[in-house]
């Protein structure tokens, strides 16, 4: 238990102390975690997990969509957060598709996108 509290006080101040771009990059991670159970657990025949890891996917990929500041940067970052917001929404769209025909198909292009626009973060916070 001692552990498990350890590890809840390392990760609550993680992100206390993290910068912008670093917590939309535990945001990725944790929403390319949810879809990974979700295959997992759709490989399993484990519905309740599956469907909780999907919903849990998709609260993640919303917040980020919420976050948007489509003022800032311009006409390039008015134009850049439109395309994020149009993967966001072709994500949800994919979760809920997997989540109501129980087909693996589309999480592995959420896991991809997922990973494409983490990495890319990543990057950015490395550089501030």
């Amino acid at each position: 238990m001692a552990a498990s509290n350890a590890t809840l006080e390392y990760t609550k101040n993680a992100v206390l102390t993290s910068s912008r771009a670093k917590l939309v990059v535990l945001m990725y991670e944790g929403a390319i975690r949810f879809v990974e159970q979700a295959r997992y657990h759709m490989q399993k025949g484990n519905n309740a997990a599956c469907g909780t890891a999907i919903s849990n996917a998709y609260n993640v990929v919303s917040e980020l969509k919420i976050a948007l500041d489509h003022e800032a940067g311009g006409e390039i970052g008015k134009q850049l957060s439109g395309q994020l917001e149009g993967l966001y929404v072709f994500i949800m769209e994919q979760l809920v598709q997997a989540n109501l025909n129980r087909t693996e198909e589309g999480l592995q292009d959420v896991i991809e996108i997922l990973t494409t626009l983490e990495s890319a973060w990543r990057e950015v916070a490395g550089q501030i």
